[in-house]
């Protein structure tokens, strides 16, 4: 359990510190950018009017564009972009990077900036995140084998008193002389639901158990050994029939460390 929120923890830690990191092919510097995602009829003119406001040309030496493999695109194909290519553009830079063909727009007509929804995530990490990845698989596996091993602990709390319930269940038959054989008896467990039943039937030539018409008995026994095992972690429920055999129900309401 410790190893698990440990990993938690480091992964929690990784995951929050990946939109703050600028390395990775976005950026092979310390630089900032500034991101947009072409759209259709865009024209490398509204590009570069949309990142700084003036219309121009995206041969500025600080322009970086990427396909939508996020691939470097060759500075010899900028001026054929395609929809879903990101042109990022360092942040502050834009006099020097892009070379404008006219005077920058009134305030009054600039047109807005594209909705934060249309921008791909500016800094990507490949490193950071292929740590993340693995980390979260580690928790992951972590988790199941957690899990796994609760189910494997709690059969074997179900398989025990089952055991018990049946030798209790049988007492009765070895103590008195004559009482003939023990009825037979099979155990049923389900850790993923925490519910086990026991199924006991009569032995050859006897009719007890059953609930045709020793309903009674059979619930004053189960009654009787839950009482005598002092497990209150099993809670019994209303036995039923399944041909032969007497089905008495229990659900594990305890837990298991």
């Amino acid at each position: 359990m410790n190893a698990m929120v440990a990993c938690s923890t480091v992964l929690s830690v990784l995951v929050v510190a990946v939109p703050v990191t600028a390395a990775g092919p976005y950026d092979t510097t310390t630089e900032r950018f500034h991101c947009y995602r072409i759209r259709a009829g865009d024209s490398p003119t509204d590009v570069a009017e949309h990142l700084t406001g003036h219309r121009g040309n995206l041969s500025g030496p600080l322009v970086q564009i990427f396909d939508s493999n996020r691939q470097l695109v060759s500075k010899d194909h900028y001026d054929k972009i395609s929809p879903g290519w990101t042109v990022c553009l360092a942040e502050g830079r834009a006099p020097a990077a892009i070379r404008t063909s006219a005077p920058p727009k009134p305030a009054a007509s600039v047109q807005q900036p594209p909705a934060v929804a249309e921008l791909l995530p500016t800094y990507y990490d490949p490193e950071l995140w292929w740590l993340a990845s693995l980390m979260l698989a580690a928790t992951t596996s972590l988790v199941a084998l957690n899990s796994w091993r609760k189910q494997l602990a709690l059969a074997h709390i179900m398989r025990r008193f089952g055991s018990d319930f049946v030798r209790e269940f049988g007492r009765p038959w070895t103590e008195y002389r004559g009482a003939g054989a023990l009825p037979r008896a099979r155990i049923r467990v389900n850790p993923r639901r925490a519910r086990m039943e026991i199924l006991v039937a009569p032995s050859p030539g006897r009719t007890y158990p059953n609930l045709s018409d020793h309903r009674s008995n059979v619930e004053y026994d189960v009654v009787r050994i839950t009482a005598a095992l002092r497990r209150a972690a099993f809670a019994s429920a209303q036995p039923y029939a399944e041909g032969e055999w007497v089905v008495l129900p229990f659900q594990f309401k305890g837990r298991v460390n």
